[in-house]
């Protein structure tokens, strides 16, 4: 079944990247598809490259936001014009496998379910350096410790992120968290979650980026795992668990360093 597949991005100050990321997208098995891609404000090249590769390409559109706004509203804003059954997320600097789109088209036309994700080549500048794997089934309970996917491998029905109301902006959301709250949405519904067991992107972070993470983060996530304890009515004796990031805050950096790189280790 050949269905169209609408690809939202938000771009910002990715003019190093871009470039390699697109490109990944023409190069793709599966040719049924529209890229939306909305500059948040970029100080940049990031929105001329973006419009160059929409003149080329009648499949890619470019919108652009009046000042920065944040990624919620950036992805809401692609969402609103997206033509496409079902939703698929990629990011300025991450690269997808040349299969991805195609695997995951068949897989949710023969599965049932409302999103699916897929694992993660981890990489860097020195290459390489790690893979991450969602379980195959996440349920609500993995939203105390971590998140049910890797938000840039994620496909979705289209009716099924309108019936939750898209992306939510809050003050919350705005700290890295628009995808996490997009999960609980989806437990809160009861949609059926999935992920493909093998990578399909590659994943841009830095190795040492955990380590770096500054405290205000660390609290907004602490806030947004025991939001997630109380919409899904995870049992107090689990809820400890979401405190998980306040611990990251006294341990050092070089042993924070090490389980991030040993998590994800090939």
């Amino acid at each position: 079944m050949n269905v169209k597949v609408s690809i939202i991005m938000g771009i910002y100050n990715c003019e190093k990247t871009l470039n390699e990321s697109i490109d990944s997208i023409l190069n793709q098995t599966y040719d049924n598809w529209e890229l939306i891609m909305c500059d948040d404000g970029s100080t940049d090249n990031t929105y001329q490259i973006a419009l160059e590769y929409s003149r080329k390409d009648k499949r890619i559109q470019v919108i652009k936001n009046g000042k920065n706004m944040g990624l919620a509203k950036t992805l809401n804003n692609c969402l609103e014009i997206s033509t496409g059954e079902y939703i698929m997320r990629h990011d300025g600097d991450d690269i997808m496998v040349r299969d991805r789109i195609e695997k995951q088209i068949k897989f949710m036309n023969t599965h049932d379910c409302d999103a699916c994700g897929a694992g993660a080549y981890v990489f860097d500048e020195k290459g390489v350096w790690g893979i991450r794997q969602p379980p195959m089934l996440p349920d609500k309970r993995c939203m105390i410790v971590s998140a049910p996917f890797i938000h840039p491998t994620v496909i979705m029905k289209k009716e099924s992120l309108l019936r939750v109301g898209g992306y939510s902006d809050t003050k919350l959301t705005r700290q890295r968290l628009e995808d996490y709250d997009l999960w609980i949405k989806f437990f809160e519904h009861n949609f059926i979650l999935k992920n493909i067991q093998e990578p399909l992107i590659y994943y841009r972070e830095d190795r040492n980026a955990y380590s770096r993470r500054k405290k205000k983060f660390r609290l907004a996530e602490t806030s947004a795992r025991l939001d997630a304890c109380k919409r899904l009515n995870i049992p107090y004796s689990q809820r400890i668990f979401a405190l998980k990031p306040l611990v990251a805050m006294v341990i050092p950096n070089s042993i924070m360093r090490y389980y991030h790189t040993k998590r994800a280790k090939i």
